[in-house]
Order: structure tokens, then C-alpha cells, then sequence
């Protein structure tokens, strides 16, 4: 499974920045191609809720799963299903924040992985999905880290 990762570092301890993150209405503020996010299921985020993302299109969507929901420490989803134009390839794929608090505050490390079906899939996972999860990775914490201080800010 190809897997790509970040991390960054914040000011605040891993209780109050797992809030912001787990502010799924304000995800379109920061993930890049996501315009809303809704619950299907019982509608309470948590282990076993299923998410559905829909994209810059609104006929776009992407549905995952929570297999994780530690909190205020992890927030594993998986690739259930989706109507983009690259899930034809994809077998499996997963977006995994880890929050890790230190004496500073915390650290959050974001790491998104796929694996594709067969060679074709594995080369168009590893060639076209990796670079562009590359290219994203750094927008989705940079967002993210403005988005951390402009809340932070709001609660001072």
C-alpha cells in the first residue's frame, strides 16, 4: 500500500485541537476538493459512522467509514465507496490523524494510503493518486493549522 504523510506541530493540547478536527461541518474550510460532509447511519460521529464527502462538483461524493475514532488521539477512516473518476483503480484507501500530545502542546501527523487493483491500479495509485496526494498533503495541514488559530483565536 502506497502511504503519504505529515505532520505539524500546535500550541494547544491534542483535547482541544481533536474539536476542531472533529468539526466535520468545517471541513470544506480546509480540505482541499471537499464542499460538505455528511453523516449517514445514526449521525453522531464516531467508530463505525459513515461519512460521506462531497466534492467541488455536487455530483462528486466519497464515502468512508470511521474504523477509529480514539479520542482525542486517532481518526481512522476508510474508502468505502465513490463516484469520482480515479475510484475505478483504487482497492483500498484510508485518511489516518494522529494527535500526540508533548509538553508543548501537540503534534498532529496526517496520513492518507490506497493500494489499487492489480498492476494497472497499483501504477495509477502509486503515478497519478501519489502525486497528487503529495501536492495536497501540504495544503490540507497548512488549512488546517489556519483554521486551528482562527478557532483558537475565537475561544481566547
Amino acid at each position: 500500500m502506497a502511504a503519504y504523510y505529515t505532520s505539524q506541530a500546535y500550541d494547544a493540547p491534542a483535547s482541544h485541537v481533536w474539536s476542531i478536527l472533529t468539526d466535520f461541518a468545517s471541513w470544506p474550510r480546509w480540505f482541499p476538493g471537499v464542499s460538505a460532509i455528511r453523516f449517514e447511519g445514526n449521525g453522531t460521529p464516531g467508530h463505525g459512522t459513515q461519512l460521506v464527502a462531497l466534492g467541488d462538483s455536487p455530483d462528486v461524493w466519497t464515502r468512508w467509514e470511521i474504523v477509529d475514532w480514539t479520542e482525542p488521539h486517532r481518526l481512522l477512516c476508510e474508502h468505502i465507496d465513490s463516484n469520482s473518476r480515479m475510484s475505478d483503480q483504487v482497492q483500498a484507501a484510508y485518511l489516518q490523524f494522529e494527535l500526540i500530545d508533548d509538553p508543548d502542546g501537540c503534534t498532529v501527523e496526517v496520513e492518507i494510503g490506497a493500494d489499487g487493483h492489480g498492476i494497472v491500479g497499483d501504477f495509477f495509485v502509486g503515478m497519478t493518486l501519489g502525486s497528487e496526494v503529495r501536492r495536497m498533503l501540504p495544503r490540507i495541514i497548512d488549512a488546517f493549522s489556519d483554521y486551528v488559530v482562527a478557532r483558537s483565536a475565537e475561544t481566547a
